[in-house]
């Protein structure tokens, strides 16, 4: 287990008291914990092989060790030090000591036993751990290999589909099965008594290929997982009865598989020395310090508590194959005690040898959501294990790029890890953890040298850095891909990166403030000698300027340091400002208009690039008619960014359906007319800005009649909390729905007038119960639906949690932290935001989790997964949504028939004509999940997965119904 850092504050409070303290103390604390037991890392100065490796598959010696002289030159020979063997080659240190050392390609020949290491005076050896056995120390005069470049890339470990199927043949042969294959876990499945439910939670994560220059997201997953205890009241179990592990897994039948390399470029993660590229996350902005920001730097509880920053240092020591350190924040609310903990990759002891599962750090019954927000509360009853920041990466283990990798989650009930044989596992479920590396500039803003690593959209920001006779970076200028050492996507990200920062500078640079708290308007300039200045005499510009901090200063640029995003904000601190050692801790964020705004908002004007996507025009049979044009705005808009063309990130039930972005979301302007610009609709009002810091546009003394988002038309979004739901579409049912009542459509032009309602699903079947846009037709802001009724819609948030009132008390929660059914969380059963099951391919990985639960893809419907159901009645209808039982033979043959008696008399046929019609012929809400055979009055009944379920399948409606 990792080491949980925890800091404890233990004066009693009341509910209100405890209300107000935490509001306060969130804003001077945020992240503030400690490691109790803490080390000192470095025991002694003299070199030291922290590990010996051979590789047979690979062909490939790996030595890595420490404390090394900074930058110093390390010598690797053979045999133990007394042997003075043959040298092998050498490694560069870093400026921390820290170095690697690989030879392959071919490896050496013969393979060492054993290792010395020599720099500075000093020297460590060690045994080759995996060596063969004609293994040797003498070296047979063998001439060393060429020198490599300092490591720029650690192993991420294993985060692919790769394990069971081997490396990679590059030499054109597709992908062979490899005996040496990293070993999974076995798996045992949801056949006893407990079930695992598990997901990711937001449907695909972004991470950058390069950070050397800027960083937009660091590595980083959330793994979301609940253990249930069979029964007629399924239980779901907490961690005094459970413990939770992952591992890395595969699917036989993952797509990426049968990609011929030969035609498709997939093994993108390979370098030209032929080792494979993960991240160089660990190599540049974590040592740099680029993302201490985000933690404050000092912790105002008394001792023993520990500062977390640096992340390069104790207590944390944020490095290869560990992640980002996350506060688990109801600890804090309720116990003011913050505790975090990092979550590591499974190969974290051995880079693709190795598959230890982790165990899954936190629970949470409670989630506070940004509580000091006007929107904000609390997720009440979540009871989820969650496992937030495990650092994955977008190349799998072969180099092959994959955004879909998967997991095995355990379940163990004896406090042990998971035995190799799986004895004391209770239950496993595999789910996709995704990760894309598209999120990228290099489209738009890459050198058209690079033209020929995909196409380049525009030159316009090429000839404006030209016009200010400022050169433009293409990747055949970085010195690793020169050296081999990275692939070409690093190097052509890694130039692009630069173009940015140099066109940000050049366009912006005059305008940068020095840290401004709002305590003073305007917020103060740079002295003029101190202005970032960039120019044709000085191209890296003056020290205050973004390209001198990346290029100069070797600090990595972050935007959100500067540019506010929730989705950075992991203490839900809001925006700060402040100079390092503050609380803040150099983030400059009160001052400039948010992440989100900044970048659609500046983006939505080139309309000739980002072409708007038109709203669904459908013909009689429901059928979209301009699909394919969406489709190609799609492409040209939001996956320019939000990736993307290769990831296709939107890809799960509604994707199937025929909604893209914009249906759910709106344009890119919509997007970014957030809480840090002007009011909507009001002149008046001025959006955030270096002369206006700090005017978040959100409920307060400066707007005292400003509403709530979903009711006042002025009210700006906040970008990761205002977000549509699933009852923006699904209004309702066929008796009760936003434009019908009692079964029959209303007879006001101008309530129709306002949506669009699907006619159809891709079957054919008529709808006319759903609809294809999330919002009003005409709304300005693209206000998400919230409807009356909520049986396919989000639940409400509390008027309070624990005596505390919820600031946004009436708004729907978010998807992503609901529950529904007897507690399960509605990712669950439904698949995760955005990759909604099932998933169009029906080998995809996205669609394995599902196939293990039930048998077959989609959501999660069938009762037996949780349920033990002969303890059920046979007529209840308790389930989600008011469902059924789901292929149950007591159900079909007898239960439903006094359901159907007493229901057929009520309005629309009552709770059964919710779903199935008023006039029992089944609607797109009584589709059947997967093929069901049924055998009535001695002859076979059949109904196709995707066919809505009718009562004339067994029944004649005219003797049964009177019609």
């Amino acid at each position: 287990m990792n080491p949980i850092a925890q800091v404890s504050q233990t004066t009693p409070t009341t509910g209100t008291e405890h209300s107000g303290r935490l509001m306060q103390l969130l804003v001077f604390v945020g992240i503030l914990f400690g490691l109790a037991g803490a080390t000192t890392a470095w025991a002694d100065d003299a070199i030291e092989i922290e590990r010996a490796n051979w590789s047979n598959d690979r062909d490939r010696l790996t030595v890595r060790g420490k404390n090394a002289p900074n930058n110093a030159t390390v010598t690797i020979r053979y045999g133990k030090i007394e042997d003075n063997g043959a040298e092998l080659g050498t490694a560069r240190a870093d400026s921390d000591g820290d170095w690697t050392f690989r030879f392959t390609n071919p490896g050496p020949d013969p393979v060492p036993c054993d290792v010395t290491a020599q720099a500075g005076g000093n020297a460590d050896d060690k045994n080759v751990r995996r060596a063969p056995d004609n293994c040797s120390n003498d070296g047979g005069g063998q001439p060393p290999p060429p020198v490599e470049p300092p490591p720029v890339a650690q192993d991420v470990s294993i985060n692919s589909t790769s394990q069971n199927c081997g490396s990679a043949d590059v030499s054109g042969n597709g992908v062979a099965c490899n005996e040496n294959a990293v070993g999974e876990q076995p798996i045992v499945g949801n056949t006893g008594d407990h079930t695992i439910v598990a997901i990711n939670d937001l449907g695909m994560h972004c991470g950058d290929l390069d950070t050397r220059i800027s960083s937009i997201l660091p590595p980083f997953q959330v793994l979301l997982a609940q253990v249930i205890r069979k029964g007629a009241e399924p239980e779901i179990l907490s961690p005094d009865q459970v413990e939770l592990f992952y591992s890395a897994a595969s699917n036989p039948t993952d797509p990426i598989l049968s990609v011929d390399p030969n035609i498709d470029d997939v093994f993108r993660g390979l370098t030209a020395d032929g080792s494979i590229y993960k991240t160089n996350f660990w190599d540049y902005p974590v040592p740099g310090g680029t993302y201490d920001a985000f933690y404050p730097a000092f912790n105002p509880f008394p001792p023993p508590a520990f500062d977390v920053t640096p992340l390069a240092g104790p207590p944390f020591n944020i490095t290869y194959d560990v992640g980002l350190p996350v506060p688990n924040l109801e600890n804090f609310y309720f116990s003011q005690e913050l505790t975090a903990v990092t979550q590591n990759m499974p190969g974290i002891l051995d880079p693709y040898v190795a598959n230890a599962p982790q165990e899954i750090q936190e629970h949470l019954r409670d989630k506070p959501f940004f509580t000091s927000f006007p929107f904000g509360y609390v997720a009440n009853d979540i009871n989820w294990f969650e496992a937030a920041g495990p650092p994955f990466a977008a190349y799998d283990d072969a180099g092959r790029e994959n955004p879909y990798p998967l997991v095995r989650v355990q379940a163990t009930t004896n406090g042990d890890p998971p035995n190799p044989d799986g004895s004391n596992v209770v239950a496993t479920v595999d789910t996709v953890l995704p990760i894309s590396g598209e999120a990228s500039c290099r489209n738009c803003h890459a050198s058209s040298m690079d033209g020929n690593f995909g196409p380049v959209r525009t030159t316009d920001p090429e000839d404006e850095l030209e016009a200010a006779g400022l050169p433009v970076v293409d990747s055949e200028t970085d010195p690793l891909l020169i050296a081999g050492s990275v692939p070409v996507d690093v190097a052509v990200e890694w130039a692009t990166d630069i173009n940015v920062l140099r066109l940000h500078d050049l366009k912006h640079g005059d305008k940068y403030v020095p840290f401004c708290d709002g305590s003073v308007t305007p917020c103060p300039e740079y002295p003029p000698n101190e202005r970032c200045t960039i120019n044709a005499a000085n191209p890296n510009g003056s020290p205050s300027c973004l390209t001198n901090q990346a290029l100069v200063q070797n600090k990595p640029v972050v935007c959100q340091v500067c540019h506010y995003t929730p989705a950075l904000d992991l203490a839900q601190l809001g925006p700060l400002a402040g100079e390092p050692g503050t609380i803040a801790n150099g983030r400059n964020q009160i001052a400039h208009q948010s992440n989100s705004r900044v970048m659609h908002n500046h983006h939505g004007q080139f309309t000739e690039l980002f072409p708007s996507i038109d709203p669904p025009q459908q013909d009689a049979n429901g059928a979209i008619t301009n699909q394919e044009d969406r489709l190609t705005a799609l492409e040209q808009n939001c996956y320019q960014c939000h990736p993307g063309k290769n990831t296709q990130c939107m890809r799960g039930a509604m994707f199937n359906g025929g909604m893209v972005c914009s249906d759910c979301h709106g344009s890119l302007e919509q997007v970014g007319a957030d809480f840090t610009g002007p009011l909507i609709g009001d002149s008046e009002s001025e959006p955030v800005s270096p002369s206006n810091p700090g005017d978040f546009k959100l409920k307060g003394p400066a707007y005292p009649t400003l509403g709530d988002f979903y009711t006042d038309s002025r009210q700006p979004r906040v970008p990761w909390a205002n977000e549509p739901g699933c009852g923006s579409c699904h209004t309702g049912d066929a008796n009760d729905n936003a434009f019908t009542e009692d079964g029959q459509p209303m007879n006001v032009d101008v309530e129709l007038a306002e949506v669009i309602v699907n006619k159809a699903d891709v079957d054919k079947n008529v709808d006319n119960i759903r609809l294809r846009q999330a919002f009003r037709i005409g709304d300005v802001k693209a206000t998400p639906i919230v409807p009356s009724n909520k049986r396919f819609a989000e639940p409400e948030v509390p008027e309070q949690f624990n005596g505390t009132p919820n600031n946004g008390a009436g708004n729907p929660k978010l998807y992503r932290v609901s529950t529904g059914h007897g507690g399960v969380m509605c990712e669950g059963c439904h698949g995760a935001t955005h990759a909604e099951w099932p998933n169009g391919n029906p080998k995809a990985n996205d669609n394995v989790t599902a196939m293990q639960l039930q048998g077959h893809t989609g959501t999660i419907s069938d009762c037996t997964t949780c349920h033990v159901t002969s303890q059920l009645p046979d007529d209840t209808q308790d389930g989600p949504h008011g469902m059924h039982l789901v292929d149950d033979r007591r159900f079909w043959k007898e239960g439903h028939k006094d359901l159907a008696k007493r229901e057929n008399s009520r309005p629309g046929g009552g709770t059964c004509g919710a779903c199935h019609g008023s006039d029992h012929l089944g609607t797109v809400l009584s589709r059947a999940a997967a093929d069901r055979s049924f055998n009535v009055e001695s002859r076979n009944r059949t109904v196709a997965a995707g066919e809505p379920v009718a009562c004339d399948l067994c029944h004649s409606l005219e003797k049964s119904f009177g019609g």
